[in-house]
């Protein structure tokens, strides 16, 4: 490709060869087939999520991710500070994940409850401080990652539902209960300055309960 006559810079975006991701992980699951009206599936996941990559020293509610290309504007590792205490856990690391959910018809009604609930661990976090250096203020992990956490989360979705026909036309009447528990775990932190006195305050929250009303129509072929 030519640009003005001249061949267009080329470049090459690698990672340094220390870093690494590891992930090990279990999971069961058990299933009941739909049979007699209902059905219900379950499953525990245990996990360990560690390494060095672009992420390892973001914020508790940062996304994980492996590169420092665009669209994210990450800076990690070009100073030899962010390394500090930063390889173990990754930012998505939840030990525990479990999952239930279940559908039962209610016999002469034509309704059905589905429920799904989650419970999962919450993301790790560690105490940070931003020091003076010459090269300019530095953001440097004071523990390892993962000495803390976010509170872990549970979370109950309901359904109810039930279908009306009217002629070749079935109508689903929807209603869905979400956070049933209102569960109210942080997802986010006002600083990881251990120096701040906002330190460790919690800014974002699940979002609390809260209902809908749908109507599903299915047309026929």
């Amino acid at each position: 490709m030519l640009v003005n006559g001249r061949d267009a810079p080329r470049y090459l975006l690698t990672n340094p060869d220390d870093y690494s991701l590891r992930h090990n992980g279990l999971a069961m699951v058990v299933e009941k087939r739909r049979s007699n009206g209902w059905r219900a599936f379950g499953s525990y996941t245990f996990s360990r999520v560690s390494g060095l990559q672009a992420s390892s020293g973001a914020a508790a509610a940062a996304p994980q991710a492996s590169t420092v290309a665009p669209p994210q504007p990450i800076t990690f590792g070009r100073d030899p500070n962010d390394l500090t205490n930063a390889r173990g856990l990754m930012p998505n690391d939840r030990p525990h994940i479990f999952r239930l959910m279940s559908s039962v018809d209610i016999p002469h009604t034509g309704l059905q409850v589905a429920a799904n609930w989650q419970w999962f661990s919450g993301k790790p976090w560690a105490a940070t401080a931003q020091i003076v250096l010459p090269q300019g203020d530095q953001r440097v992990l004071l523990e390892p990652r993962g000495a803390r956490r976010l509170s872990s989360q549970s979370i109950l979705d309901l359904r109810l539902s039930r279908p009306i026909h009217v002629g070749a036309v079935r109508i689903d009447v929807l209603v869905d209960v979400l956070n049933l528990l209102d569960d109210a775990a942080e997802e986010a932190l006002a600083t990881d300055n251990l120096f701040s006195a906002s330190f460790a305050q919690p800014t974002v929250f699940v979002d609390p309960r809260r209902a809908m009303l749908g109507v599903r129509f299915n047309l026929p072929r």
